[in-house]
């Protein structure tokens, strides 16, 4: 799974870390994200993330190799 969600950050010109924490970002129902660093590089990385749109195609296919599903919980 590693290798391929490292392929289409490496096709998307960018790194996992960022790839990942974009995938978070770019998802509405998860509505906290928490993220931490303990070298400036992870910073960096985060920051990256902050602004880096993954094409609606490639959230996709990450979805694919993670075997992510939607899930939403209706109170009231």
């Amino acid at each position: 799974m590693v290798e391929r969600l490292s392929g289409v950050a490496d096709e998307l010109g960018t790194n996992l870390p960022v790839l990942s924490m974009a995938w978070i970002l770019q998802h509405p129902e998860i509505s906290c994200v928490i993220a931490g660093a303990s070298k400036p590089g992870q910073l960096e990385n985060n920051l990256k993330a902050s602004g880096f749109q993954i094409p609606v195609d490639a959230m996709a296919e990450i979805d694919r190799i993670t075997g992510f599903h939607r899930f939403e919980r209706y109170v009231g």
